[in-house]
């Protein structure tokens, strides 16, 4: 509903209309750069339009909506805004800037607080050991462990000797017990973690759609704004822990305030879907492809770059809460741009319009009864699951009862499964911790190693493989327009002019199911690489093998494309068209999975095996990546022979056709064709 003079906003789309298509593409940093990320068909597209950028010309995204509906005092506003200076008008460049160092802000504190973490639950459930930090330095692959029971994790490097990648037996046999290698501090920072990650997966999904709402009605700048305050209070909730823990209720516990908080507040997720929503405000619909991708670009090289800086941080200043100390100055830096300095995206006028059509649904809710309504904003974001259900199909046979299709359904379950591994990440550098000795530094150069690896193949190996496989679309039959009209090629029965758009339609739908299977197939394929990969996890007791396994389960970066590809085909093919309902469906699946079952569910499995046998959690890990590799086996695709023209057509005869002129006596005009059939009737 906007005009295409403006160049301030889409040239096609309201403000709602802007952020459901952006839904599509939010992304958790930690998703792309870690080798349990998922990576959708849209994140994939585009990082290559990223690293291989072109042209898009205005003509290619047209017609996306009416223009005559624009508002005249949108337009209005828009016009006495194009004339302000460049600092006061939108634009999405102010999202640009500031992308790398957030990112690279969050990232850089992944691996260090999992440190932090074991460091608090060591002075609380194994105190002796913690004491004895104190008294002895002891080498844990060439650094040396916390010197003084201040939770100060101050390293030094040994002047003469650095040892990476030491196998455990080895580290056991060189030095003392641990906080980093004893199971009863790693079962405590586990029930931790879940805890805190399920407590904001739960908040998020309720109050993700609430926020991104709340943003047509006030601003992007105004979610942006609150949401950065959930971040801010978190920071101060972690320094005030870690400082105070003797004195706080609940004393480590007190962590999970900041998840509460967080989460309230929006979270990652609504931050992220302002972020993309501002963007969709700020460009016209020929540029927003190119804007968005290089938004994820810079979104991966600071999800890249950020373990790596933390890392060498933490070497330079010797104290873990220099890259905290960082992260918090970078969030007050985010929070005074975009309270201060950042214009907002939406005009008055348009917010005016989003409270009015607010207004108008809540009034027609509340006549339902404020229970039900309750009742359904709470669950409501559960709604779009219905769109992967089994659906009720009509045999081909009249004789045979209605049967279900349940090739969506199957496939949704095994997109499900896989995105549950996300909430493995905490538990696997817990892992490295517990049985490599790992440090915060190393975790992170590990966690880049993967990002790199994970972007090569996006980027590069994913794209040349399929373009070299990937069945290629055949070339349009032109023969009919090259011959004569009654030649006699023309004059076959049936006509090729009266047939040909149906044997187009036939060969568009034939090279469809070809293109389809090779998208499972590539999927299939994809998991069989990380059922590998977490089977070798499992086995190998040596850090730089368990580093190579990481980095082939990102070189199956291609499920995530593949199998959304194949969702659609066949959501199109049982009759869907509205394809934002079924990528909605899918990112509400995601999100339950990856920050609620997944969490708890391999949580509890670390938190029962970590004194006994911590690798179990891989093998689980790979027999639910079996379990999602049967039921893709289970999917059918439509066959080419199923297309509506082969079913309509009558029973096939054998027959000679022969065309016979006939002429009219009293004229030279020749009249149409008879045919003569034989072993037939005509």
């Amino acid at each position: 509903m906007s005009r295409p003079a403006s160049r301030l906003r889409p040239a096609s789309r309201s403000a709602s209309q802007s952020r459901s298509q952006t839904d599509a593409l939010l992304t958790d940093p930690a998703n792309m750069v870690l080798s349990d990320g998922t990576i959708t068909e849209q994140t994939a597209e585009l990082l290559h339009e990223f690293v291989h950028p072109h042209q898009h010309t205005e003509d290619t995204l047209v017609a996306e909506g009416p223009y005559e509906d624009e508002d005249a005092a949108v337009d209005a506003e828009l016009k006495a805004r194009a004339k302000l200076p460049w600092w006061k008008r939108p634009s999405p460049y102010w999202i640009l800037a500031m992308m790398p160092v957030s990112s690279i802000s969050f990232t850089s504190t992944i691996a260090p607080r999992i440190e932090v973490y074991t460091q608090l639950a060591c002075a609380y459930h194994r105190p002796e050991i913690f004491e004895l930090q104190d008294q002895s330095s002891v080498r844990t692959n060439g650094l040396l462990a916390p010197s003084h029971p201040t939770l100060d994790t101050e390293r030094y490097h040994n002047a003469t000797t650095t040892v990476f990648f030491e196998p455990i037996s080895e580290i056991a046999q060189a030095v003392p017990p641990t906080c980093a290698t004893d199971p009863v501090v790693h079962a405590a920072v586990t029930k931790l973690s879940a805890v805190m990650t399920v407590t904001m997966g739960v908040l998020g999904c309720l109050t993700t759609a609430w926020w991104g709402s709340l943003s047509d009605r006030i601003g992007r700048t105004g979610v942006l704004g609150i949401s950065v305050i959930g971040l801010l209070l978190t920071d101060v909730v972690f320094l005030l822990v870690y400082s105070y823990h003797q004195v706080l209720p609940g004393g480590y516990w007190f962590l999970l305030v900041g998840p509460i908080v967080e989460g309230t507040m929006g979270g990652l997720t609504s931050a992220i879907a302002a972020m993309h929503a501002y963007i969709a405000d700020c460009t016209t619909p020929a540029s927003r492809s190119r804007i968005f991708s290089l938004n994820l670009g810079l979104m991966f090289t600071g999800t890249a770059l950020g373990p790596t800086i933390g890392g060498l941080l933490i070497h330079a200043t010797g104290n873990i809460l220099s890259v905290f100390y960082m992260s918090t100055i970078t969030h007050c830096f985010y929070a005074v741009m975009v309270w201060c300095i950042i214009p907002e995206s939406l005009t008055d006028a348009q917010r005016n319009r989003s409270r009015l059509q607010y207004a108008r649904d809540k009034a027609l809710a509340m006549g339902q009864g404020k229970v039900k309504v309750w009742m359904s904003r709470a669950l409501g974001f559960l709604t779009p699951l219905s769109v992967i259900m089994p659906l009720s199909v009509q045999s081909g046979n009249p004789l045979k009862s209605k049967g279900r299709d349940w090739n969506l359904t199957l496939l949704a379950a095994s997109y499900g499964l896989v995105v549950s591994l996300i909430g493995v990440v905490t538990y696997k550098l817990q892992y490295a911790q517990l049985v490599f000795g790992w440090t915060p530094e190393e975790m992170g150069y590990w966690i880049s190693a993967v990002g790199a690896t994970r972007a090569i193949s996006l980027a590069l190996l994913l794209p040349v493989f399929i373009r070299v496989f990937k069945p290629k679309s055949p070339p349009k039959d032109t023969r009919r327009e090259r011959e004569p009209l009654l030649s006699p090629t023309a004059s076959r029965f049936p006509s090729e002019d009266e047939d040909g758009s149906e044997q187009d339609s036939m060969r568009s739908f034939h090279f469809a199911s070809h293109t389809s299977a090779f998208d499972l197939n590539l999927a299939r394929g994809s998991l069989c690489l990380e059922i590998l990969a977490y089977a070798l996890m499992g086995l190998v007791n040596h850090s730089l093998p368990f580093t190579g396994a990481s980095m082939i389960s990102s070189l199956a970066a291609g499920f995530g494309p593949s199998i959304q590809s194949v969702a659609l085909e066949l959501y199109n093919e049982r009759g869907g068209v509205e394809t934002g309902k079924l990528f909605g469906s899918l990112s509400v699946l995601q999100a339950l999975c990856s920050q609620i079952i997944g969490p708890a569910l391999y949580g509890w499995i670390f938190l029962s095996t970590v004194s006994t046998l911590p690798s179990l959690m891989f093998f689980a890990c790979a027999a639910m990546l079996l379990t999602a590799f049967v039921l893709l086996m289970m999917i059918r695709l439509p066959h080419p022979e199923r297309h509506p023209a082969y079913d309509a057509e009558e029973p096939q005869h054998t027959l000679e056709a022969t065309v016979v002129a006939v002429e009219d006596s009293d004229t030279d005009t020749p009249r149409l064709p008879k045919l003569q059939r034989k072993n037939g009737n005509l």
